[in-house]
């Protein structure tokens, strides 16, 4: 078929002008399918003004919820789907361990995460002793990294005044600041 004969093709299937089915059968490398498709997927395909015979006779149209939609997906995919968002979430939050304000090391959530499931009382040790040590850790990355780094803070303190207990200032707030009140 010579590309005269595919551009009328063309436009008896798609019902659109010489010039909009020549261009999608050139962009298409005269595929006719391909270029069909092509116009089919940008809307640019025109309603057919002349009647069509069916066999189905005048029978309702179904309604949508009926069937099922082409790209559902089945419940071991969009579990799968739903994983895999989550891993991207957690790559993109990092959790920092550092000592004296100076970042050591950065990992991934999904890898704490992944090493607090398989390792979970060797981590909770290894990490209350680098804590003992001086290392503290913060969250980069979260919406609500601010609270969550300030908790880290305050847990940190409380390993550091429980190793050196003699470096803690009890401080006593009065709940008349003023003598002249009393």
């Amino acid at each position: 078929m010579d590309h005269l004969e595919m551009v009328e093709k063309l436009r008896e299937k798609a019902n659109v002008s010489y010039e909009e089915a020549n261009a999608a059968l050139e962009a298409c490398d005269w595929d006719l399918l391909d270029a069909l498709l092509m116009l089919e997927s940008e809307g640019r395909l025109h309603e057919m003004e002349e009647a069509a015979y069916s066999t189905r006779g005048d029978q309702p149209e179904p309604e949508a919820d009926t069937y099922r939609k082409p790209r559902e997906r089945g419940v071991i995919a969009t579990l799968l789907h739903g994983l895999g968002n989550l891993i991207k979430k957690g790559n993109a939050v990092s959790v920092l361990i550092k000592k004296n304000g100076e970042t050591r090391v950065t990992l991934p959530l999904t890898a704490v995460v992944i090493a607090l499931i398989f390792m979970f009382w060797w981590m909770l040790i290894a990490a209350v002793v680098a804590m003992a040590f001086g290392y503290r850790y913060a969250v980069q990355g979260l919406p609500i990294d601010e609270n969550v780094n300030n908790t880290m803070d305050k847990a940190g303190s409380f390993v550091e005044n429980v190793v050196h207990p003699d470096d803690v200032k009890i401080v006593h707030e009065e709940e008349n600041e003023d003598p002249k009140q009393e």
